[in-house]
């Protein structure tokens, strides 16, 4: 008798159950329930109050561990694969990752920067997808930002990536009530002039 099997069945269910707490936890949040109660996560995933601290090591850890899954499901927003193409092709790529990251993730990238205050691992999370988005901006447009000044670069870099932000989306969207289709419009323009203008320290700094 293989008494492996009756432990790879445990562990199996163990994870099976961690991931439908996970996706319920993502599915709340996307939903505007951050944060969610642990009995409503439950409830959702389909199994006990007590299946889920036996998984997981409170709310935080279980937050902590959907950002984790948001980096393997959803990764592929921050590839680059254009740099080949013109710049009115790279803009339009790039709005369109951020506007599709916003849309999907936003509201679960919201409550980690809102628990990255007190949340060390969440923390980390928040720092390397923010890591990965100005990355993403450098990469796309590496040939533009080699034509100017390092600190140009910086510049127009900071100006893209903070214009084309999750927290700019969630203005925009809430504060001015524009839809994703005009945001991106919007975005895309912003960063045409951005680029015309190919930013310069000649500018007077605001007194």
């Amino acid at each position: 008798m293989n008494s492996d099997k009756p432990l790879d069945g445990r562990r199996t269910r163990r994870e099976k159950t961690r991931q439908a707490v996970i996706e319920a936890m993502f599915e709340l949040v996307h939903e505007g329930k951050a944060p969610p109660e642990v009995e409503d996560v439950a409830e959702r995933a389909g199994v006990s109050v007590s299946s889920v601290f036996r998984n997981f090591d409170g709310l935080g850890d279980m937050q902590h561990q959907a950002i984790q899954w948001f980096q393997h499901e959803y990764w592929h927003l921050f590839e680059v694969n254009d740099t080949d193409k013109p710049l009115a092709n790279r803009l339009r790529s790039h709005v369109r990752s951020r506007v599709t990251l916003a849309g999907q993730v936003g509201p679960l990238l919201r409550l980690a920067r809102a628990r990255a205050v007190d949340h060390e691992k969440m923390a980390g999370s928040t720092a390397t997808v923010r890591g990965r988005m100005v990355e993403q901006t450098r990469q796309r447009f590496a040939s533009e930002l080699s034509e100017l000044s390092p600190a140009q670069a910086a510049n127009l870099t900071a100006l893209i990536d903070s214009t084309t932000s999750l927290e700019a989306y969630e203005v925009m969207a809430a504060a001015h009530a524009k839809t994703s289709r005009q945001i991106a419009t919007v975005w895309i323009g912003a960063l045409e002039a951005f680029f015309a203008s190919s930013l310069t320290n000649e500018t007077e700094p605001l007194s």
